[in-house]
């Protein structure tokens, strides 16, 4: 129906500043709507790449890489039993070493508190096993020294089943890391760091962006005008911040998925093919064969496998200034809509 069908009453309803304060509302609504989604996604999806980067992701990996050391604790202890070199050095200064590695990384995971309560039972747990672990492993080296060997062989088998059962010390390592893969799963996998939130953002800016371009054709009909700069001026800034925000939040989400989906599996089989190696070393020596002298952690071999994830959790936490340009730029829109609408309504009104 035309304007100039259009009944006395509705032409009433909808008069000029009437449209006009219509129109500052949306604008300004939407500008509001915008701000308050795009700030919780920013916010939100920082808050879950933070506590993947700084809880998450350590946990499982310190978990690990404590497996990977008792793993080739256990490989040691043997090869020194093995080779005789018990008689003189004990277990061995790589033992000790493994043992401290493990400690500081069971340490580590205490510090991040995952999983409430089970989890601080499983660690209390875990250390539990590990002072047990090293009395075993004491009592053979006390007992071979004596030159009771059969005796010392046998405390160190117990010592190794201790470690190897399916209820023992490792099942148990990998529980704890278990807590810390499906946190970085939840934080990961959030509704403020999924496409979704990111998606109804842009949305939200796209549909600002053809309000402003309505309300500017409107009135170049309405008032005679082709152009009004205000309204020109918070196009273009919304324009600019809506490919500065999409080009954040895609940056964000393919760092934290390239370093969840891509750089922690890649890390986890280093670390996997290291406790594989210490694994088949110690059950060799266990069987009285051949092990060869390679061991199986291998801490700078890991440390630099961390390199890359933790290069991409430093990308998805970067945010390149849009923390502070968010509000300022849609408070920009916002007030230069709503001066373009202001200054045909004072020009009604004269």
């Amino acid at each position: 129906m035309s304007i100039a069908r259009m009944s006395p009453a509705a032409q009433r309803k909808w008069s000029t500043p009437r449209w006009l304060w219509t129109a500052m509302a949306a604008a300004v609504g939407l500008a509001l709507a915008f701000w308050v989604c795009a700030t919780g996604v920013l916010f939100g999806g920082q808050s879950a790449v933070g506590s993947v980067e700084d809880r998450g992701v350590p946990a499982f990996v310190s978990a690990r890489i404590a497996h990977a050391a008792l793993s080739d604790a256990d490989r040691a202890v043997w090869q020194s039993f093995r080779t005789g070199a018990a008689q003189l050095i004990g277990p061995g200064q790589r033992f000790r070493d493994d043992l401290t590695t493990a400690a500081d990384n069971l340490a580590r995971i205490a510090e991040l508190d995952l999983g409430g309560g089970a989890g601080r039972d499983a660690l209390q747990a875990v250390n539990a096993q590990v002072v047990t672990y090293q009395g075993l492993v004491e009592q053979a080296d006390a007992s071979y020294r004596e030159g009771l060997v059969p005796l010392g062989l046998a405390y160190l088998g117990y010592a190794s089943d201790l470690l190897r059962r399916s209820d023992g010390l490792l099942v148990s390592i990998e529980n704890i890391a278990a807590y810390g893969e499906d946190a970085a799963h939840g934080w990961r996998h959030s509704a403020w760091a999924g496409s979704a939130a990111a998606l109804t953002t842009v949305g939200l800016g796209v549909a600002l962006l053809a309000v402003l371009v309505h309300i500017q054709v409107a009135m170049a009909r309405r008032f005679r005008r082709l152009l009004n700069v205000p309204l020109l001026a918070a196009s273009a800034v919304l324009a600019g911040l809506l490919v500065w925000t999409t080009a954040t939040f895609f940056q964000v989400d393919h760092s934290l998925s390239t370093a969840y989906d891509t750089r922690l599996p890649a890390l986890d089989r280093t670390l996997e093919s290291q406790i594989v190696t210490a694994d088949t070393g110690a059950k060799a020596l266990r069987d009285n064969r051949s092990a060869g002298e390679a061991g199986g952690l291998n801490v700078a071999a890991a440390e630099t496998a961390q390199e890359p994830l933790k290069d991409e959790l430093a990308d998805a936490s970067d945010t390149g200034g849009l923390m502070a340009g968010l509000p300022l730029l849609t408070l920009a829109v916002a007030g230069l809509a709503a001066s373009g609408v202001w200054f045909r309504l004072r020009e009604f009104w004269r």
